[in-house]
């Protein structure tokens, strides 16, 4: 049933022709791979896919080339980043309404880049949420009001100065970071139906047949072969069940993925790492007064009475998360009802007449797992987020992890289900982002142990709780009434609490100064819970997939986690993000300076696009040349960015008459860009989209550890694919195809393409 705002909407519907299969050019070794590639024929034949009847069931049938399992930030993402590729979807989401409970809130520089390119998403996000004056520190006391034990700063001179990328972090709440990616699918043409407890939304768009989100409607089952997936669909409201039809089904629903359970994938790492109670409550007097006082992110409150995480959400409305570990069974989640948690709450405030609102109180499960595969039922079937990976909540890696798994496979399954690519090029989304989650498994965990570190500094190691709790479980634990055990547990750790009370820690107790003089030294040191880690947030590198590694560069890769930040490094090894480096663009005939833009602007998100960067040279003209007649051969789209010497085209721009080749022949960097005659004209002749961009202070050959005669091949992602160090040679056309080739997981082009003699007289 459609939403009331969407009938008055009076949108009118029509049909989004996909690019028509290039089956044809795919040749195979196997049959496997064959069958596979014919399977991906339903959402290729250049048809829109109506809803008919299931002849053998008589239920409803929906169609669509991808269905999505859970509208997240993870499930929205991928939805936004297909239909903005081509690709319709169908998004499920079993909850009738957005949720307003808070959960990820950290959006790290990677996830941001992201989100930039995604119709100004990013800088929505920067302008929504709150001042960074109120979340750039961790806060330790003893409560709200003081006594401050501790704190930390995680924006350093560098994080501020916008040298590694063209954005910054953000904290802005998963609640709400939903409600805008929900807001940027409606404007794309994507229906959300029955939503009618969600807020109206305006749409630019005419059309309905983009895509759909299914509100209150939960997966039953689902059937995966060869020829797709099959699901059954029920809607909590009607109770009426819906076949689905898909090429592909993406899992985003979750940690306690439905999906991964029926397909019988299971976890791998360590599960029940503790168990916590999140409180969700509102204070506009307790915001106003840390936001004055002591403003932060995190609060950590180590008291006599609980001790408690504080996430602030949102100083201005007063929006806050308590998180408190509990211990079953001497302590159960319906011990925590809202007047226990409200009143818990008041005494690690410690602060009189507070408008202390409980909005809701949930438990959760900490866990450091990955999936044993993200593909399943003849890969079919696609793990993402955290259906595919659970973290502890120690650096915010669950949503940012997520995101960037849905921006490695948008593309993928774009190309597949054009025909433009082999189904087998899915294989590399497992093989990119599964290396990535373990790691970023390892490094939540070593900042959650560093966590622990102040805890452990104050005499509240938690190891010591655990293993008291796990001692008392015990058989002769187990022998005592359930009153008793629960009157001794509460004792024991009362005891322990005692340590971090007034009266112990006075200026007069050697043991207590002795104990905060070691919690500044962790802190001043960074041997404390880090919130930001630059590289392995942009760092983070590829060593095998749709990308051509470098067998020099293999070794070394991986660091074992500290748990502390370190520092990111720009690098062009293939499967690294591109680098971050201001350009100004070229206009008219490269003889006016335009608008400054980063090197991450250079590819278009909104088509499937290779980027070929070369210099301004001959060499890299040969380059550009041959990239442009390879994408056009299968169908992919390649665009090619030429950087200039810094100042060159300012030291022209004063002349009364320029010719376009002199901009070339006069360049400063000789050595590099070398036989530069008349290359502008070879540049004239492509008659392709060539941009021309110029360095403003920094070489970026230099940047790139690569000569100007060099190519960097980039990815639709952002990930460098393959780069050369030599100048254009005879065989370097053919070193090209195997590239493109080895990429979309084809084989070899037969079609002809111009030797590279032919193609040196062509461009001479």
């Amino acid at each position: 049933m459609a939403s009331t705002y969407m009938r008055a909407a009076g949108y009118h519907l029509h049909v989004l022709r996909l690019v028509g299969g290039l089956y044809s050019r795919c040749q195979f070794n196997t049959r496997r791979h064959m069958t596979k590639f014919k399977a991906a024929g339903l959402a290729s034949s250049g048809k829109a896919v109506d809803v008919g009847k299931d002849e053998g069931t008589g239920l409803g049938l929906k169609k669509a080339p991808v269905i999505i399992v859970g509208a997240g930030p993870v499930g929205l993402t991928l939805a936004i980043l297909l239909t903005k590729l081509g690709v319709r979807t169908i998004l499920l989401e079993k909850k009738l309404k957005l949720t307003d409970h808070p959960q990820a809130h950290f959006l790290n520089n990677r996830t941001m880049e992201i989100f930039r390119r995604i119709n100004g998403l990013g800088h929505e996000i920067e302008d929504q949420q709150p001042p960074m004056e109120h979340w750039r520190r961790f806060v330790y006391c003893t409560t709200l009001a003081g006594p401050i034990l501790g704190l930390v700063d995680h924006l350093q001179p560098e994080d501020m100065a916008m040298h590694r990328s063209p954005t910054g972090i953000a904290h802005f709440s998963q609640h709400h970071l939903v409600r805008l990616l929900l807001k940027h699918a409606f404007d794309l043409g994507i229906v959300v139906h029955e939503v009618s407890r969600m807020p109206p939304m305006c749409s630019n768009s005419q059309s309905s047949n983009i895509g759909e989100i299914y509100m209150g409607h939960e997966l039953k089952s689902l059937h995966a072969n060869s020829s797709g997936v099959t699901t059954r669909v029920l809607s909590f409201e009607t109770k009426v069940e819906t076949v689905m039809h898909g090429s592909y089904l993406v899992a985003a629903d979750g940690a306690g993925s439905i999906v991964r359970k029926i397909m019988g994938v299971e976890f791998e790492g360590e599960a029940d790492m503790q168990k916590l109670i999140n409180v969700h409550f509102r204070s506009k007097a307790l915001g106003r007064h840390l936001a004055r006082t002591n403003p932060g992110m995190l609060y950590f409150v180590f008291n006599a009475r609980a001790i408690v995480v504080i996430v602030a959400h949102d100083l201005r409305s007063g929006e806050f998360v308590a998180q408190l570990p509990y211990y079953p069974p001497q302590q159960n989640f319906e011990d925590f009802s809202p007047e226990v948690c409200q009143q818990i709450l008041f005494d690690v405030a410690g602060l009189e007449n507070l408008d202390l609102e409980v909005k809701a109180v949930k438990n959760w499960v900490m866990h450091a797992q990955v999936a044993e595969k993200f593909l399943c039922g003849n890969d079919r079937v696609i793990l993402i987020g955290d259906a595919a990976h659970r973290f502890p909540p120690a650096g915010g890696f669950g949503m940012n992890t997520g995101i960037q798994d849905a921006h490695n496979l948008a593309w993928k399954l774009s190309l597949i289900l054009k025909g433009c690519a082999c189904p087998t090029l899915l294989d590399t989304y497992e093989e990119e982002r599964r290396p990535v989650a373990v790691a970023n498994t390892k490094l939540s965990v070593a900042n959650f142990k560093a966590a622990m570190a102040i805890p452990s500094a104050l005499g509240l190691d938690p190891s010591i709780a655990r293993l008291v709790h796990e001692a008392f479980n015990s058989k002769m634990g187990l022998i005592l009434p359930t009153s008793m055990q629960q009157a001794f547990f509460n004792g024991i750790f009362a005891l322990g609490r005692g340590q971090v009370t007034e009266s112990f820690l006075s200026r007069y107790n050697p043991i207590a100064m002795a104990r905060l003089s070691r919690v500044q030294s962790i802190l001043q040191e960074g041997d404390s819970l880090q919130l930001q880690f630059p590289a392995e947030d942009l760092g983070f590198r590829y060593t095998e997939g749709a990308l051509v590694p470098e067998s020099a560069f293999r070794d070394g890769l991986h660091v074992e986690p500290t748990g502390r930040r370190r520092e990111y490094v720009p690098s062009s090894m293939p499967g690294a993000r591109l680098p971050h480096l201001k350009l100004a663009v070229l206009e008219k005939n490269c003889r006016q300076v335009g608008k400054e833009i980063s090197t991450l602007d250079l590819a278009s998100g909104d088509i499937v696009e290779f980027l070929m960067i070369v210099g301004c040279c001959s060499s890299g003209c040969y380059w550009a040349a041959a990239a442009l007649q390879i994408g056009e051969a299968y169908n992919i789209p390649v665009k090619v960015a030429v950087i200039w010497p810094a100042g060159s085209m300012r030291e022209k721009a004063g002349k009364a008459s320029v010719r376009p080749h002199e901009c070339m022949n006069d360049t400063k960097d000789s050595e590099n860009c070398k036989d530069n005659r008349n290359s502008y004209e070879a540049w004239q002749n492509l008659k392709k989209t060539v941009v021309h961009a110029e360095e403003i202070d920094v070489s970026w050959w230099a940047l790139c550890g690569l000569p100007s005669y060099g190519a960097l091949l980039v990815r639709p992602d952002d990930h460098i694919a393959w780069r050369s160090h030599v100048e254009f040679g005879p065989n370097s056309l053919q070193e090209l195809k195997n590239v493109f080739a080895k990429i979309l997981q084809r084989r070899e082009l037969a079609s002809s393409l111009y030797t590279s003699h032919i193609l040196f007289d062509k461009l001479n």
